[in-house]
């Protein structure tokens, strides 16, 4: 169960929101895609131990809420919360079954949709989002990527992590990521592959529209890095958006 991996792993995966690749990649592409935040209600799904819900409350949204499955990822937010009060608010759910928490205009899903086994976990996740939504509110964010070639896996050692998985990829298998931390801390954990069609099912059945993949923005001021330049050609994560009607 995820909850009980992360409860085991929450500093490890606290730690590693400090490689390169989440600053220069991942939080630039982010905020790219949702766009002026100031003054909106927001959710953060699969939130962990707050390290975007902490950002999208610092770049002016009114009000985030942070969600978990894991209490042990809550309890390291609610910590980091008491020693530096920025308004952010933690509850533990599961997403696929949470209750109404209000309504925002934005909800935001750092890696939480590539925990879906089925299309039917994938559908539960949509529809969880969807209900969470005003009218007019927008759903995004950071995916692992379903087009990326399994060839592709095991190249990424020099962001800081690798992927594995069956060389003949099927709906429903497993990817096993491995971070390195740059302290020398290693941990890992499964998502599950799922093929693009079946997102776009999903998305549309749970009422959302405008649907799209958004590749990987890198930050300007390393453009001419060419550290970066395997992780974009073969990008291993990928961004989405939607709408609610």
């Amino acid at each position: 169960m995820k909850h009980v991996v992360y409860d085991h792993i929450a500093v490890e995966y606290q730690d590693s929101k400090q490689l390169p690749f989440r600053k220069y990649i991942e939080t630039y592409s982010l905020f790219q895609m949702a766009g002026d935040i100031n003054g909106l209600r927001v959710l953060d799904l699969a939130c962990g131990e707050g390290f975007y819900t902490r950002k999208l409350k610092q770049a002016g949204a009114t009000e985030v809420l942070g969600v978990d499955i894991s209490s042990g990822m809550i309890e390291l937010a609610e910590t980091i919360e008491e020693d530096r009060p920025l308004g952010c608010r933690y509850q533990v759910h599961d997403v696929a079954t949470m209750p109404s928490t209000g309504t925002f205009d934005l909800v935001v899903a750092m890696y939480l949709l590539n925990y879906a086994k089925t299309k039917e976990g994938l559908l539960a996740f949509c529809e969880a989002a969807y209900r969470q939504l005003d009218q007019g509110g927008r759903f995004v964010g950071f995916n692992d990527n379903v087009f990326n070639e399994v060839s592709k896996y095991g190249t990424y050692a020099r962001y800081g992590f690798t992927k594995q998985c069956n060389f003949d990829r099927q709906e429903g298998d497993a990817i096993r990521y491995t971070f390195f931390n740059q302290n020398g801390s290693f941990f890992q954990f499964n998502n599950y592959y799922l093929r693009p069609a079946t997102y776009e099912e999903a998305f549309r059945e749970a009422g959302f529209v405008n649907f799209k993949w958004v590749a990987p923005m890198l930050v300007p001021a390393q453009k001419e890095n060419p550290h970066w330049d395997h992780f974009m050609k073969h990008p291993p994560m990928i961004g989405f958006t939607a709408e609610k009607k």
